[in-house]
């Protein structure tokens, strides 16, 4: 039998290794995902979390000075958390604030395994040597990434490595830089030539990536501005010499005058204004001003987590398209994000962290007998602010959570650590043994429900996505049943799958098709119903019902198009796709000047927009009035619209040349259609005409046997043509 002390050793192994493993979930990506990028790591952390969790439980209860401790940082973290649950229970859907959808897997489950995370390690974490033993398996873990990432040849893996995005793994290389940086200059002996190593690698992988970060970038120069100089006028300045204060003095003045002079240069110049007007930057500009709009609304407790979708889409902006992306689910843009999501109290809260660790840090510089380990101080304080700074530009995913929330707790041990009168009477949370079991059944629901369920749904999802429709439809029924979270993204997986079946000609079971989409209406029916106020799945079974249409011909398929797309306008006005898509509703009815009514708006909204100019054209060649077709494609041309990629477009603009009556323009046409679409036996087939037509009989007879050769079976037609023209 177990006694107490060997079962509290057995608790701490399982707690120590866990956490040393955990650090590994950003290395972890499985192929039969769904999201694998995402949802491999995330459910693979969160289950780790749950096992250590309940161990920490245990031996919580068993001893008591491994009860969280009332720190202030703590304390922060906590109202953080508490604020996001309130905001999220106020916001506009609480299910998806709670479970995040699988492209992401962000929502409040994430957040409660992350906070658990942190209590943990500062709970059981409580000596340097520890603490230097945990960042050190984070660096060993990036290091895995970064030459996974740089050796990868896949185009899905290279660059960003098992995290899928150089954005990502730049914000998840920004914490391990100053783990090794850190590290590199208190330790000694052969560890420091791994944590150099390391670093080497880090920043080699951020800087000569596939595409380096900006963002990412400008944090850890900020950063290591911060920790070098913080160091450097600290020691100056506390050195008690009056010598060493007017130097930092000189050096500060000398810092600020190169900086203003480096800002003035023609190249520093140069380099900011194409910054400035690349996609990127002039995207998140427009992203911000929806972000910002959106939360003036719900300023002070937002529309919930995860919840961005609903304000981006009644605050689109119809530039958006000109960036060459049309949706957000984040700001991009952490001040933004935070206020948009929890509103001005979640903002704060999230702020107060900062302030609370930086505060604390600060504090401590004082109580620092040893130089160097000043270092370790100011290195943190770095690591917060390159984080901040780089997350400006860009967005959180689990990778970069756990290393902020691992990173908060180091700061705690560091700044509670040296208090003596704290760690001879530290105050500790009472856990009667009735809220230990409690919080042992919530993590083993958690466990089976958040991690299992969603995991198996992912797998699930993943298959009726790459297994033929005769399959697929059972896989995916499987996965609506197993996790709640389906719902939010299965349901359009589900209608591209039928939507792709029904177009193809060959080896599709009619039947089959046709259950397809009675399932897929009833599950993107359920999805607006659980979200009433996202214009994104509105529009996509709007779309669905055009194609169900197009399958069936059951004319009541346009009537509810029509319906739910009207419905769908009234949650974003300025969405130009709602147009285009309720334009090609009213072709399939014959309302052909209602449709290039439509049409036209979209234009109006933003007329640089090359595809509405393209959709325009269409319309009025449908309504065959081809003069006005052939000057919108003429437009949608000038704007950079490319239809001779796309077979079916190139055929659309044959029609049109063909209704204005061009016929030499349709002869190059189809000359150029052959070199394009060489294996098409149509083009070989018309261009044989045309030259018949101008009495080109060796070139009619070439192109002729072209189509014999594509397709024997017209064999008959084909020698009969050439006969007419005496071969």
């Amino acid at each position: 039998m177990f006694n107490r002390e060997k079962l509290e050793k057995l608790y701490l192994l399982i707690i120590e290794w866990g956490i040393y493993v955990s650090l590994f979930a950003p290395l972890v990506f499985i192929r039969t995902y769904f999201f694998p990028f995402v949802v491999s790591k995330t459910i693979f952390f969160r289950t780790l979390v749950d096992i250590i969790f309940i161990a920490y439980i245990l031996l919580a209860i068993s001893n008591p000075k491994y009860r969280p401790r009332i720190t202030p940082l703590t304390i922060a973290v906590t109202i953080f958390l508490v604020i996001i649950v309130l905001t999220s229970v106020l916001g506009v859907n609480f299910e998806r604030s709670f479970w995040s959808t699988f492209e992401r897997m962000t929502g409040l489950l994430s957040f409660f395994h992350l906070y658990a995370f942190y209590i943990v390690l500062t709970s059981v974490f409580k000596e340097r040597k520890q603490w230097e033993v945990v960042l050190s398996v984070s660096i060993l873990a990036a290091v895995f990434i970064c030459l996974y990432a740089l050796t990868a040849t896949e185009a899905a893996t290279r660059g960003g490595g098992t995290l899928g995005n150089t954005s990502f793994l730049s914000a998840y290389l920004l914490f391990n830089i100053f783990f090794a940086l850190i590290l590199l200059i208190v330790k000694s002996g052969l560890w420091r030539i791994f944590y150099a190593a390391a670093l080497f690698i880090f920043l080699y992988a951020m800087f000569f990536n596939t595409e380096p970060t900006r963002g990412a970038i400008g944090g850890l120069v900020a950063g290591l501005f911060i920790m070098g100089f913080g160091f450097l006028f600290y020691y100056l300045f506390s050195s008690g010499k009056r010598t060493l204060r007017i130097s930092a003095l000189i050096l500060i003045v000398l810092m600020v005058l190169g900086l203003f002079g480096f800002l003035q240069l023609d190249f520093t110049k140069e380099k900011i204004a194409q910054l400035w007007r690349s996609s990127s930057v002039q995207s998140r500009l427009l992203v911000w001003s929806m972000g910002w709009q959106g939360w003036q609304e719900r300023f002070l407790f937002g529309w919930g987590q995860e919840n961005f979708n609903i304000p981006f889409a009644k605050y689109y902006r119809p530039q958006l398209p000109l960036t060459y992306d049309v949706w957000y689910d984040r700001v991009h843009n952490i001040v933004l994000d935070m206020g948009v999501s929890s509103g001005i109290f979640g903002l704060l809260s999230y702020l107060s962290i900062f302030g609370v660790a930086i505060f604390g840090l600060m504090k401590t510089l004082s109580k620092v007998s040893e130089k160097k380990n000043t270092m370790l101080l100011f290195g943190m304080f770095a690591v917060l602010l390159s984080y901040f700074v780089q997350n400006i530009w860009v967005f959180d995913m689990i990778s970069s959570y756990i290393m902020f929330f691992l990173a908060l707790a180091f700061i705690n041990f560091l700044i509670s650590s040296t208090s003596s009168e704290e760690s001879a009477n530290p105050k500790t949370i009472p856990l009667p043994s009735f809220v230990g079991a409690l919080l042992i059944i919530v993590a083993v629901l958690g466990l089976f429900f958040g991690n299992i369920q969603p995991a198996r749904a992912s797998r699930l999802t993943l298959y009726g996505i790459s297994y033929p429709l005769e399959q697929s439809l059972n896989y995916f029924r499987q996965a609506m049943k197993t996790a709640p979270m389906t719902k939010f993204e299965v349901s359009e997986q589900i209608s591209n799958k039928v939507t792709e079946a029904s177009f193809q000609t060959t080896n599709q079971n009619k039947e089959t098709v046709s259950e397809g989409f009675r399932f897929a209406e009833e599950e993107l029916k359920n999805t607006v119903a659980s979200a009433p106020l996202d214009f994104r799945s509105r529009l996509f079974l709007g779309r669905f019902y055009n194609n169900f249409y197009q399958f069936s011909g059951d004319t009541e398929k346009l009537k509810l198009a029509e319906e739910i797309l009207t419905e769908a306008e009234k949650y974003s006005p300025n969405n130009q796709q709602v147009y285009w898509t309720l334009g090609q509703t009213k072709l399939f009815e014959g309302k052909k000047e209602e449709s290039i009514e439509l049409l036209k708006k979209a234009v109006e909204l933003e007329p640089r927009v090359s595809q509405s100019h393209w959709y325009l054209a269409l319309a009025y060649k449908i309504a065959e009035k081809y003069d006005l077709a052939l000057a919108e494609l003429k437009e949608a041309e000038r704007l950079g619209f490319d239809w001779k990629t796309d077979q079916s477009n190139f055929n659309q603009v044959i029609d049109i040349y063909k209704g204005v009556g061009d016929n030499n323009m349709v002869f190059s046409l189809y000359q150029l259609g052959t070199e394009l679409f060489s294996n098409n036996p149509q083009f070989w087939a018309n261009l044989a005409d045309n030259y018949a037509a101008i009495g080109e009989k060796e070139k009619a007879k070439e192109a002729a046997e072209k189509v014999k050769e594509l397709k024997p079976e017209l064999a008959p037609q084909i020698d009969e043509f050439l006969k007419e023209l005496g071969y």
